[in-house]
């Protein structure tokens, strides 16, 4: 057996603490980017995003710069996959970009249980995908985007959490995030809100409508493009304007609500539908697919939780804070509301 010097063991022990605290710092190298995007895509990503290959290999390596420069990074990917999601939806605006990047990690590492162990193996999201509460459909839209398909009427408010709701979305979100296609081109989505009712929405406090607002808004990095309501009830109508007043006039305008199928059939080519809302496959074989997608990405999902933010210095409970009314401080009494309504509803019944 070969004994090496005292000094040797020393030098390798430094070596390796180097290595480790490099690895600590960052998680993956920084490797030259090769676009793979269709050319029908980058011409997409030229004339809605500004993204050109020049303005993108240098909008990476300032990203790459900032988040070295950031002392409370302890580790984060410098992928350029993961960081051109940040840069596409703020349209290669390198600051406003890097702002979105550290509110996401912040979010995350804040709030771990809606955006953390985002498992398509956990029972609660892998029921909820089964149920068809959501799921994506195989066949991109006549965009050319992915639809994220919900069926409100499956999810059983009794059951499962608000955070399991969380997960789930969040983790669709960012399964679909892997794909650079869907960074430039956007989403579709597809609300049946048939069955709808009190207990979906008086599930929610108004601390965690309060939450969901600033964590979510503007801090995942996507493009919402069309957001279809289909079988909207009469009832759920003032909820309904409440929470638009709540978003930016950008995503409000998106909106759009169908009374009927035939109505949403206008709008999104029928054949890349559910069988029974009047495409080909049926909706159990769409989830079926899905659930094969997010097996593929399970891992690299998985992976986000290794990313490491050291949060600043809170705020003493008791200290208190003068601020500006919110559209997020409105959301939050419309759900305490909503949710008085609910109770008095439930008492009037026994």
């Amino acid at each position: 057996m070969v004994k090496f010097p005292d000094r040797f063991i020393a030098d390798q022990n430094i070596i390796a603490n180097i290595i480790e605290l490099k690895r600590n710092k960052m998680l993956l190298t920084e490797e030259n980017y090769t676009c793979e995007l269709s050319k029908e895509t980058q011409e997409i990503a030229k004339k809605e995003l500004n993204e050109t290959n020049k303005l993108r290999k240098k909008a990476i390596a300032d990203v790459r710069k900032w988040i070295k420069s950031r002392s409370n990074f302890r580790r984060a990917r410098l992928d350029a996959s993961f960081i051109l999601r940040f840069l596409r939806m703020q349209k290669f605006d390198t600051k406003e970009s890097c702002e979105i990047l550290d509110k996401y990690l912040t979010m995350r590492v804040q709030h771990p249980t809606w955006f953390q162990n985002l498992d398509c193996r956990d029972q609660a999201i892998s029921d909820l995908v089964d149920k068809g509460y959501i799921f994506v459909l195989p066949e991109r839209d006549q965009h050319g985007r992915r639809v994220i398909f919900s069926q409100a009427a499956a999810f059983d408010s009794s059951r499962y959490t608000v955070s399991d709701l969380m997960r789930t979305h969040v983790m669709t979100f960012e399964t679909l995030l892997n794909d650079e296609e869907n960074q430039v081109r956007g989403f579709t989505y597809i609300f049946d809100e048939k069955d709808v009712g009190w207990s979906h929405i008086s599930m929610w406090t108004p601390s965690e409508v309060s939450k969901a607002f600033s964590c979510c808004e503007r801090a995942l990095p996507m493009r919402h493009k069309d957001i279809h309501f289909l079988h909207l009830p009469w009832t759920m109508s003032l909820i309904f304007q409440f929470a638009k007043s709540l978003l930016s006039d950008k995503i409000r305008n998106r909106f759009k609500t169908h009374s009927n199928l035939e109505h949403l059939q206008k709008s999104v080519e029928p054949s890349i539908l559910p069988a029974e809302y009047g495409g080909s496959v049926s909706t159990k074989d769409c989830i079926i697919s899905w659930k094969k997608e997010l097996e593929e990405n399970r891992a690299s999902v998985l992976e986000l939780d290794t990313m490491k933010v050291e949060q600043g210095p809170v705020e003493h409970e008791h200290t208190p804070v003068v601020r500006k009314k919110s559209r997020h401080d409105s959301g939050s009494q419309v759900l305490g509301m909503v949710g008085s309504m609910r109770k008095h509803e439930w008492q009037n019944e026994q």
